[in-house]
């Protein structure tokens, strides 16, 4: 494997928020320790620590106090891919969305552990599946087992609706929460999620369907329900595909302010993913 194609397997994320435990990381803390960015300069008796200690601060100080370095120490997080496993998801000819899917996860799953990150996974449907959770781990073989069980998966849920227990099986320590969806059900539905994820980082992925872009504008189409699975047979009118196509901008507007009232700005992969530039997204916003 060429060093391009290795690099290609590491998802990059970063996180504004600054943890308040003290597991070594990459991380930026809010706690001060040593080796991290430097914060301040403190008087030895405010800060105690003789390793910190700034002589020539200290010679310049006019009180002669000695001066201590202060530095924000470096700490780990927890990165958890919480991914829609729903009938929608399932691969067909012209979408490979759960295979994305399994290639996100473990790229941040390589990822976590290279920074020495912890790393979990939840899949759901009408409910968190207990065959697709792993708690945040650093263990390699556990999260290797995890991630084959999605490679593997063949959904069968009818609907997203286990996306509002998500976060009852998330650590009570805020975590950077990658959550995959094609996010095709209603509105109340996403609200009601987001806020019971609000003590957490999330970051949306959107999937869209290619079909779904590409309505022709008359003729008879038959059409299936992606959850359900019920077919229908339409006659397509321009009439009715223009608002078919007003609908589905509507629809992606309104899920993009969702997402910007409750958490990061949405990633959407519309057709290839390009991880290289979900990794610049996630290191962005």
């Amino acid at each position: 494997m060429s060093a391009a194609e290795e690099d290609a397997l590491y998802l990059d994320y970063a996180v504004r928020w600054r943890p308040g435990h003290a597991l070594p990381g990459r991380h930026t803390s809010r706690l001060s320790g040593a080796g991290g960015h430097f914060r301040a300069y403190r008087p030895f008796w405010q800060v105690p620590d003789a390793r910190q200690i700034d002589v020539r601060r200290s010679i310049m100080n006019p009180f002669d106090q000695i001066m201590v370095r202060q530095t924000d120490d470096r700490t780990s997080i927890s990165v958890v891919i919480a991914a829609d496993v729903s009938r929608s998801m399932q691969p067909t000819q012209a979408s490979e969305n759960l295979r994305t899917v399994a290639r996100i996860a473990q790229a941040a799953a390589r990822s976590a552990h290279r920074a020495g990150d912890a790393f979990g996974l939840i899949g759901f449907d009408t409910a968190p599946r207990a065959d697709l959770y792993l708690p945040p781990s650093r263990s390699r073989g556990a999260t290797a087992a995890a991630l084959k069980s999605l490679r593997v998966l063949h959904p069968d849920g009818k609907t997203a609706a286990g996306i509002t227990n998500l976060a009852a099986f998330l650590p009570s320590r805020r975590c950077l929460v990658i959550l995959a969806s094609d996010f095709l059900f209603t509105p109340e539905l996403l609200e009601r999620a987001l806020k019971t994820l609000a003590p957490h980082d999330v970051a949306p992925i959107v999937f869209h369907e290619s079909r779904e872009r590409e309505i022709p504008g008359s003729g008879l189409m038959r059409l299936q329900d992606s959850e359900t699975g019920e077919k229908r047979l339409y006659l397509m009118r321009p009439a009715l595909a223009r608002r078919w196509q007003t609908a589905r901008a509507h629809w992606r507007t309104n899920l993009e302010n969702i997402f910007l009232r409750h958490c990061r700005p949405a990633f959407h992969v519309e057709g290839k993913l390009d991880l290289a530039r979900l990794g610049e997204h996630l290191l962005e916003c």
